[in-house]
């Protein structure tokens, strides 16, 4: 009835509104708020250039489109969650626009289900409100493509000029927003020689050519003009490079190969962005195939483009000195689904119309049904079977009456990610948590220093505004001085989530965190969210104590040190993080072993232990670094571990893993002993070198 009383056309605008305002929806009932790192690096840079004031020191400053949109926002709004989500929706919207007038022309069925592709992408609605970079890389793409789409198909020769401009233009605003934007050019390069050779669109690459030239120069231009140097961002992005797990060319080469042989499609698989790639792959065991390959219409362009942008996301190299493929981020890779959409949503209409191409289809289906089985993030249940089971059921209609029931039931598929990704995000409740910040601190006090994790810190800072609400220093954990502190109200802030974000286990706080004197008063509490503020009236620190029990170094040099126990074979020449020698651990390491009595007395009651030890690892481990008090029978009195994985943060090199515990004597005979190791249970290949022990006593 609705067809009959609005045009086609009504229809889609209707269609595309309507996606529009889930993102909205999105945002007002699965809001999860901020990483408290990179997106508020940008929330204050942009904040920053309201106030006059830029730092051309951090390579985020040179992301000029975020940063503007950003700034522009906070200058109309304030410096709010609603005001740092406004730039993501527009260019969220901007994205979903450019998938709308891609497919319009193919009817509202396909309409509607390439925009819900797009959409309903998991990572796409998680990004469609945070001030990150990427979906800005998204948008660049998708338009880059659509002017080389609209020269190819739809403008006369006499727009060539134009279009090329666009394109550039469209290419520029992603360079200049982040680097990930490289991963489009080989794309662009293939484009390019295949008009060549054939000898078409000549015009169009030239005026894009020229176009870019120009912009470039403009572009540089002005960053000459604000720092006094052209390629300043490029140097400071040198300068703040740092080894971890994307430093490939720094790490063996199985390391390398894992990374471009499987690891990437797993990323991708995992987090649901192979759905659009059922289509494309199952369309490839059609007779007709080579046919799609010569590109000769708007559908296969999008489809070889899209094949050739899961390529280029796999093997194309970030780094001009060496092999260097892009870091394994789900963000990084999110030009990827609105670009499938459009051709997936053409494939999934002609399936939908005459069955066409459906045993391709339900059969690789069935194949990442089979292969997700197991797999973590339930998505077995919650995409790859769902959708298997829905091409077959439709496979087997008859009518194709009952389309609209097929649609809505893959609309509801591809939400399914996002519904779990709305639940899990009601759970942490990150605007009460906001909420909690401002009536409990902000309200009750002018001035107060906060104690918390550092993610914490980062977000207390943005919605204090800056400095703009009140007094208020936030400290991290061990990153202040008790001494050096006035007299400000000092607060002990405690919440579960942003010290998830600080990827701080609980064993990782510091003792006053852990061990709340009763001098602290609880100020406030909620259990449910796991938050919890205290006055901070006493900071207990064991190793501030002098009493210093024992000291302990390894080197596996020339001797062995006392209370320690070594097979002198496992000392090796070949790898060493300082000196001649280094340890190769089999299962267990070698073992400091001591009783307690030989360092303990009477009056002892609490001791404080902490273990450094420099690890080597060629790849990911769950070995652990231990700390155990037991009897010679083996009865435990006392066991942690501490996961060495979460210290390395790059394979084939050195990484001290630091692990400080504390334990009570009470109900623990002197003649126990104390033990020191590392646990290497896979007995994959390790190397340790410069193991501690220092051992304190405190009250």
């Amino acid at each position: 009835m609705l067809s009959v009383l609005m045009s086609r056309k009504q229809v889609a605008y209707l269609i595309f509104v309507a996606h529009l305002l889930f993102v909205l929806l999105y945002h007002g009932i699965g809001y999860l708020g901020h990483f408290g790192y990179d997106d508020l690096t940008y929330a204050k840079l942009a904040h920053g250039l309201n106030q006059g004031i830029t730092d051309f020191s951090d390579h985020f400053s040179f992301r000029f489109p975020l940063l503007w949109l950003t700034a522009l926002s906070y200058q109309f709004f304030g410096v709010n969650d609603l005001a740092s989500a406004i730039p993501s929706f527009l260019i969220t919207g901007a994205i979903l626009g450019f998938v709308f007038k891609i497919l319009f022309p193919y009817g509202n069925r396909t309409l509607i289900i390439g925009l819900s592709l797009a959409c309903f992408s998991q990572w796409m609605m998680f990004y469609s409100d945070k001030i990150m970079p990427d979906i800005y890389v998204a948008l660049s793409v998708l338009a880059s493509l659509y002017f080389i789409y609209k020269e190819k198909f739809i403008s006369s020769e006499n727009r060539s000029v134009v279009n090329g401009f666009l394109l550039s233009s469209a290419f520029l605003f992603g360079f200049a927003t982040k680097g990930t934007i490289v991963l489009f050019v080989p794309i662009l390069i293939i484009l390019f020689f295949i008009d060549l050779l054939k000898k078409r669109q000549l015009k169009f690459w030239l005026s894009a050519a020229i176009s870019m030239g120009c912009l470039l120069a403009i572009y540089l231009g002005y960053i000459w003009q604000l720092t006094g140097e052209p390629l300043t961002r490029f140097s400071v992005i040198t300068d703040n490079s740092y080894l971890n797990f994307c430093s490939y060319d720094q790490q063996s080469t199985l390391v390398l190969l894992k990374r471009i042989g499987y690891q990437f499609f797993e990323l991708i698989f995992i987090n649901n962005m192979l759905t659009g790639y059922v289509f494309l792959l199952g369309f490839l065991f059609r007779k007709n195939i080579l046919q799609t390959f010569k590109m000769e219409n708007a559908f296969s362009f999008f489809y070889i483009v899209a094949i050739l942008l899961l390529l280029s996301a796999n093997f194309m190299t970030i780094s001009f000195s060496s092999y260097v493929p892009m870091c394994l981020d789900v963000r990084h890779y999110l030009f990827i689904p609105p670009v499938v959409a459009i051709p997936a949503a053409i494939i999934i209409d002609k399936f939908i119309a005459n069955k066409k191409g459906a045993f391709g289809i339900v059969g690789m289906a069935l194949v990442l049904a089979i292969l997700s089985y197991g797999k973590p993030e339930m998505i077995f249940w919650t995409q790859y079977f769902p959708l298997f089971g829905l091409l077959v059921l439709w496979t087997l209609v008859k009518k194709e009456k009952h389309d609209k029931i097929f649609i809505g039931l893959l609309i509801g598929v591809l939400l399914l990610p996002v519904i779990r990704t709305i639940k899990y995000a009601r759970s942490i409740d990150f605007r009460t948590q906001s909420e909690i910040l401002k009536e409990e601190i902000f309200d009750q006090y002018d001035a107060a220093y906060i104690i918390t994790n550092p993610a914490q810190v980062h977000l207390g800072n943005y919605y204090n505004a800056f400095g703009a609400y009140g007094h208020y220093t936030f400290l991290r954990y061990g990153q202040f001085n008790p001494d050096t502190l006035d007299n400000r109200k000092k607060l002990l802030f405690l919440n579960w989530y942003p010290r998830f974000l600080s990827n701080i286990n609980y064993e990782s706080l510091p003792y006053y965190v852990r061990n709340i004197d009763p001098q602290n008063k609880l100020l406030y509490e909620n259990k449910k969210l796991n938050v919890y503020l205290y006055e901070f009236n006493k900071i207990t620190i064991p190793t501030a104590s002098e009493n210093v029990l024992l000291k302990s170094q390894h080197d596996f040099e020339s001797i062995t040190p006392d209370y320690w126990n070594e097979n002198l074979e496992q000392r090796i020449e070949t790898i060493r993080h300082h000196g001649n020698y280094a340890h190769q651990p089999a299962e267990f390491s070698t073992t400091f072993m001591a009783e307690l009595q030989n360092f303990i007395n009477d009056n002892t009651t609490q001791l404080s232990i902490h273990t450094e030890v420099f690890t080597y690892w060629t790849k990911e481990t769950s070995a652990q670094l231990v700390i155990s008090i037991e009897d010679r029978n083996g009865k435990s009195y006392f066991w942690k571990g501490k996961n060495i994985q979460s210290s390395i943060q790059a394979y084939s090199n050195w990484w001290p893993v630091d692990f400080k515990v504390e334990t009570t004597l009470k109900d623990i005979p002197s003649d126990a002993l104390l033990k020191v190791f590392v646990w290497n249970k896979e007995k994959s290949e390790a190397y340790l070198d410069d193991f501690r022990i220092e051992i304190r006593s405190f009250d």
